[in-house]
């Protein structure tokens, strides 16, 4: 009886504490306390081997996000010859680009959706046509079995394509000829400033932004654009307690909830 009472009374000072929270953070960025913002999260970038860190955490907060894939991270075919030919650092390339593959096999059976970020995390706008058009058909091919929408989804990089779609609409073009949809952003967390990888910055950014701009979707990374193996360290291992603290002042929803 004396553990079970002890055990309430920590379950009580818990959601207190959490209350004290939420509360304190709606005062700082001037959110209203009767008012959630929706809010739809999302993740560049990745496959990472440190992607499972977010999944636990989405999962635990019962959270659906969106993956946008580098799909060359995904791409095994070319590692696997060079092992047949008997180059064993290949070998290992393609056993880690198979658990890549089985990170966003997982992902996608967890219900989150899954869009193409590219072939190469490169400036689509700077392509020549012939290279534009290869690359969006590459990551096409290569994650068609991972999608999870109709159209697919695409992000572009650095959003090269999209923000200065007005100088160069071949980009928007070529992805609607190839049959994707574009998806933006109107939040980030910056999480990929090296400058705010310390303390609750992010968080903050983030939270900023949502009260600021009282809906959309939010941009994070679990993966870098030029490292295979290795995600953004900072938010995959703080994430699972940024989403609680995002819940103070968000809704988090469904993609088909923003007509984007």
């Amino acid at each position: 009886m004396q553990k079970y009472i002890i055990a309430t009374l920590l379950l009580i000072f818990s959601h207190y504490l959490m209350a004290e929270d939420c509360q304190s953070y709606r005062t700082t960025f001037h959110c209203p306390s009767s008012e959630k913002y929706p809010v739809h999260i999302t993740f560049d970038d990745g496959p990472a081997d440190v992607t499972p860190d977010v999944l636990d955490a989405l999962k635990r907060e019962n959270v659906k996000a969106t993956f946008f894939i580098i799909a060359s991270k995904i791409d095994c075919k070319p590692h696997q010859q060079a092992c047949d030919l008997g180059n064993q650092n290949e070998c290992i390339a393609a056993q880690q680009c198979q658990q890549r593959r089985d990170i966003l096999q997982r992902a996608k059976n967890e219900g989150h959706m899954i869009g193409s970020h590219g072939y190469y995390h490169v400036h689509h706008s700077q392509l020549p046509a012939h290279d534009l058009r290869q690359q969006i058909a590459q990551s096409k091919e290569l994650l068609a079995p991972f999608f999870t929408t109709n159209p697919p989804l695409f992000r572009l990089p650095y959003g090269d394509g999209w923000f200065n779609r007005n100088e160069h609409p071949e980009v928007l073009a070529e992805l609607a000829k190839q049959g994707f949809k574009h998806i933006a952003w109107e939040m980030s967390a910056y999480d990929w400033r090296q400058a705010d990888q310390h303390g609750d910055k992010i968080l903050h950014t983030a939270l900023n932004e949502i009260c600021t701009k009282k809906r959309g979707i939010i941009l994070f990374h679990d993966g870098v654009d030029n490292q295979e193996h290795h995600g953004r360290v900072f938010t995959t291992s703080h994430i699972d307690k940024w989403l609680p603290a995002m819940k103070c002042v968000a809704e988090f929803k469904p993609l088909q909830f923003f007509k984007n």
